[in-house]
């Protein structure tokens, strides 16, 4: 049993009661004003579209309404706690740690009159450690890859963004595609063919060391295809420099 004294407990409960009215202030106002959050946000706007990529994209709104989402499933969990702690002042039970069952300090209730743990395993609890789950699906930087380029590990690599974001769909249809061959939103990717990792069609086939120097052109597919279609004397200048770096040259 607690050792708190009458005085405290009343004190305690006086400021959980403020602090449970606080909170469900919240939601009355939150209720008025928003009109319930029951509303979809298709409604509430007016917008044409909510879907994502849309040109009609409502990133502002979907940004505010997550925000709010957040912030009410927070105070809700704040309101549970409070409530609970009143339940354990009525059960006798209040004030000792869930986990030790040692009397928590009087000081840390005044501080945090909901809390149903002492420090040390307040402690345990938290996980200062735990990393974004956005890193799950970030890439390993390339060690060396260029200079001013991803220096450190867990960064995103925005080489590919785009390609990223456009795996999810696009407003585009088939019939707005420069390709026509293209019939089916499958086929609608800029990278579909071969293209991960690059930007212009020359970097399938332009290279360079991992210092940025030995610059040459490596002899693919996608080179000769390109060569083929004659789109650039880029190709042939370059592949002949680069020929010519392995030819050996005689005395005059």
């Amino acid at each position: 049993m607690s050792k708190l004294t009458s005085e405290q407990q009343q004190k305690l409960r006086n400021m959980l009661t403020d602090e449970k009215q606080q909170l469900e202030k919240h939601f009355e106002i939150n209720d008025e004003t928003a009109a319930g959050m029951e509303e979809s946000l298709k409604s509430s706007i007016s917008e044409l579209s909510t879907a994502d990529n849309h040109p009609a994209d409502i990133g502002t709104e979907m940004f505010e309404r997550d925000r709010d989402i957040a912030v009410n499933d927070t105070i809700d969990q704040q309101l549970d706690a409070v409530n609970r702690a009143l339940r354990k002042l009525d059960n006798g039970d209040y004030g000792i740690c869930e986990v030790c069952g040692d009397d928590i300090p009087y000081e840390r209730l005044e501080a945090i009159p909901y809390t149903t743990v002492c420090v040390d395993h307040a402690e345990q609890r938290s996980d200062p450690g735990a990393r974004p789950v956005e890193e799950q699906v970030m890439t390993q930087p390339p060690s060396g890859a260029g200079e001013g380029r991803q220096t450190h590990a867990g960064r995103f690599d925005d080489a590919d963004a785009w390609s990223t974001v456009e795996s999810y769909g696009t407003s585009n249809t088939p019939a707005m595609a420069a390709d026509r061959d293209v019939t089916d939103y499958d086929a609608m990717s800029s990278d579909k063919v071969d293209g991960t990792g690059h930007v212009e069609e020359l970097e399938k086939f332009a290279a360079n060391d991992m210092q940025g120097k030995n610059r040459h052109v490596q002899q693919t597919k996608a080179y000769r295809e390109y060569v083929d279609r004659n789109e650039s004397e880029f190709t042939s200048n370059a592949a002949n420099a680069a020929a010519s770096k392995d030819q050996p040259t005689g005395r005059r």
